[in-house]
């Protein structure tokens, strides 16, 4: 691979690490909203996040077009290190680099996604247990009712004789 495809390559993987550093940006947003309740805004974020990943699957596309076009296959960082830093020191530098930039995005996105699904399943953990109150609330106490037509608030069944005097 020559310098101008080289810088090509570059520029893919550069595009790639900021489309990333923004869908980061995005969980943040994100967590935000659950932390602090704001369901309504929510949807404009996760559409925000679908779009910023179809952005990112396109320049995934056109780094696997560029790397089956120079080398036959679908390179990762270190192929592309092995590969292109044997003859070049700056080439091996350079991909370094962003190889460490990707590394450390990947795992800083997969904790806020985690981050934020623990957020998700307790927020419908609470929103649960406020529906089961809601319906309590309004359910017909109709069935609560004993024999003599007093509310059974089942005080009486610690007791030994169940029955009203």
């Amino acid at each position: 691979m020559d310098k101008i495809e080289f810088k090509k390559l570059l520029k893919i993987l550069d595009e790639i690490i900021s489309a990333y550093e923004e869908l980061k940006i995005l969980f943040e947003e994100k967590k935000e909203l659950l932390k602090n309740s704001k369901s309504g805004d929510l949807v404009e974020v996760d559409n925000k996040i679908l779009a910023q990943n179809e952005a990112i699957v396109k320049l995934n596309d056109s780094r696997k077009n560029m790397s089956m076009e120079h080398f036959n296959k679908d390179c990762r960082m270190s192929d592309y290190i092995e590969i292109l830093g044997k003859n070049n020191e700056d080439f091996k530098e350079q991909l370094m680099l962003r190889k460490v930039k990707i590394c450390k995005i990947s795992d800083e996105l997969v904790l806020l996604n985690n981050q934020n699904m623990e957020l998700l399943k307790h927020g419908m953990t609470i929103t649960g247990k406020m529906l089961d109150t809601i319906v309590d609330a309004f359910a017909p106490q109709g069935s609560n009712y004993n024999e003599a037509g007093k509310t059974d608030t089942h005080d009486l069944d610690m007791w030994t004789v169940n029955e009203e005097i």
